[in-house]
């Protein structure tokens, strides 16, 4: 044994051949493999989409319809494994506008597994014409959904950019918008507290609270924690002593302070007050 060893390891012709061997046993178990797994049929599909909460832009049966593409009488569930595209698949549910990411793989079961994350909008957008679409966390823009309305916060007034102009936001205003949107969609208080942003003839930008009769002059998303926790800290120890609806506007645009006009219905005038 120790010289049929010795005779292979040093004879170079041999060794050669042992080593073509191995690769040819390998193609001939790997071509059996595939050649098996390729006739199998689709026993089961199994579709998860991700995230569920708040979020109801397509459902199984949508997933299903895409993949079909233009031949809605498709068979999946009993069609045979090689005729299941799986690059083509995950290609024209990308391209849904409110599919982020999709993974398509097929088990030695036979079982279709989908895998869907979905675009998580945070803000609604409507131009100065009218136009309305969402824009994604990482700015990309997406229609109206047909039945679905996501809850998220509301971008109008003097703002240019429409749906078409480019796939992800592209000017420095809706960039501005998109930022705010994002900080207080991570926040759990301003998330419940901003429902719109406005933009006004100045090119400011005005937030637009749920509680409390006034709005807050925040100008553009520079120094954007800093107008926040200044924001903030006015809440909590001025309005909530003096009450929430004793300012008509709150200016944040001014470095390290907060601007507020006094509203005084009785006379109908207002005065200015600096709270540091």
């Amino acid at each position: 044994m120790r010289k049929i060893i010795d005779f292979l390891k040093y004879n170079r012709v041999w060794n050669m051949a042992l080593w073509a061997g191995i690769i040819l046993f390998l193609i001939v178990v790997f071509s059996i493999i595939n050649h098996k797994e390729n006739a199998l049929n689709i026993t089961q599909i199994e579709i998860s989409i991700e995230p569920r909460e708040e979020l109801s832009f397509l459902d199984s049966m949508k997933v299903i319809e895409i993949i079909r593409g233009n031949d809605s009488g498709k068979l999946i569930a009993g069609a045979p494994r090689s005729s299941m595209p799986i690059d083509k698949m995950e290609a024209d549910l990308e391209r849904y506008p409110f599919i982020e990411k999709a993974d398509v793989s097929i088990d030695l079961s036979g079982k279709l597994m989908i895998k869907v994350l979905q675009r998580s909008p945070v803000l609604r957008v409507i131009n100065s014409r009218s136009q309305s679409y969402y824009v994604a966390k990482n700015g990309y823009k997406m229609p109206l959904h047909p039945v679905f309305s996501p809850r998220v916060a509301v971008a109008n007034g003097n703002i240019a950019e429409t749906l078409m102009d480019s796939s992800f936001v592209s000017t420095p205003l809706l960039r501005d918008l998109l930022a705010i949107a994002n900080y207080c969609s991570k926040d759990e208080f301003w998330h419940s507290q901003i429902e719109q942003l406005y933009v006004d003839n100045y090119m400011d930008i005005l937030l637009i609270p749920k509680v409390g009769n006034h709005s807050i002059v925040f100008g553009s998303a520079e120094h954007l924690e800093d107008k926040f926790s200044r924001l903030r800290t006015f809440y909590f120890k001025g309005l909530n002593n003096v009450g929430w609806d004793m300012y008509s506007v709150i200016n944040l645009k001014y470095d390290s302070q907060v601007v507020a006009e006094k509203r005084n219905a009785t006379i109908n005038t207002t005065t200015q007050t600096t709270q540091q």
